[in-house]
């Protein structure tokens, strides 16, 4: 009696099993289908992969490498004048004009916007010095800011003149002079006679200023010009006609 009664509890167990999984009674239980484990995103597969770590592991120890290099030993165009380098230390990036007379025209745009940065046209930091030193200050920079403030028309002291023999002249001779008193400026002071030339190995042509002389004011009159006696001064008024000096 014991067993047979065991033998029913057994069968009722087996009925709500059955009830529970929704099947109705008698019915055999389906096997159960082993479920897989979710599959990772890729993403994830590759952030987890060894030779994923290793390739960045070897990109820090490169760019570590790379950064002392460059601390500890530098570049060795860095210290070389911008007639090498190009203005700004690779030859390869245009960053002077392209003629002597856009070097000039820039020259006097700056000085009149009070650009700091009109300093790297010079073709060294010597070249530079001379400039502040011939106007009086004790640095390129502070040359820049001393012209600015005698500026009375930025406009018009942005826009020199300069007359078709200049702009006309031949400059393969890699050197090129054009003086402040042949041209027509307005509005300013005069920036004196400067040397230019064309920068070495740069990309394109690209021209420096690599000399730079006070000249005489008021300008003298020049050779088959008008006296310049009754003009107003330098800083207001046009110079005489220009010409570019090629020299060997």
């Amino acid at each position: 009696m014991e067993q047979w009664r065991q033998f029913q509890e057994f069968q009722r167990f087996q009925e709500f099993q059955r009830f529970q999984q929704g099947l109705p009674p008698g019915a055999p239980i389906p096997p159960t289908t082993p479920t897989r484990p979710a599959t990772r995103p890729l993403w994830q597969r590759v952030l987890r992969a060894k030779w994923f770590r290793k390739l960045v592991y070897l990109l820090i120890i490169a760019l570590l490498i790379n950064w002392a290099y460059d601390h500890y030993f530098g570049n060795p165009d860095d210290d070389k004048p911008a007639s090498e380098t190009g203005g700004g230390g690779v030859a390869q990036t245009v960053l002077l004009p392209n003629s002597p007379v856009a070097a000039v025209r820039r020259l006097y745009k700056d000085v009149a916007n009070d650009v700091d940065l009109v300093c790297t046209m010079f073709a060294s930091p010597q070249v530079a010095q001379q400039f502040a030193e011939n106007v009086g200050a004790r640095d390129c920079p502070a040359a820049v800011h001393k012209l600015k403030s005698e500026v009375t028309q930025v406009s018009a002291y942005t826009a020199p003149r300069f007359p078709s023999q200049v702009t006309n002249a031949p400059t393969t001779s890699g050197t090129a002079v054009i003086s402040s008193c042949e041209l027509t400026v307005r509005g300013g002071p005069l920036l004196g006679k400067l040397t230019l030339t064309r920068v070495a190995g740069a990309k394109d042509e690209q021209w420096a200023i690599s000399g730079h002389e006070n000249e005489p004011d008021p300008c003298p009159p020049m050779p088959g010009q008008p006296s310049q006696s009754g003009q107003p001064s330098q800083s207001g008024a046009p110079s005489t006609s220009s010409s570019v000096q090629p020299t060997s």
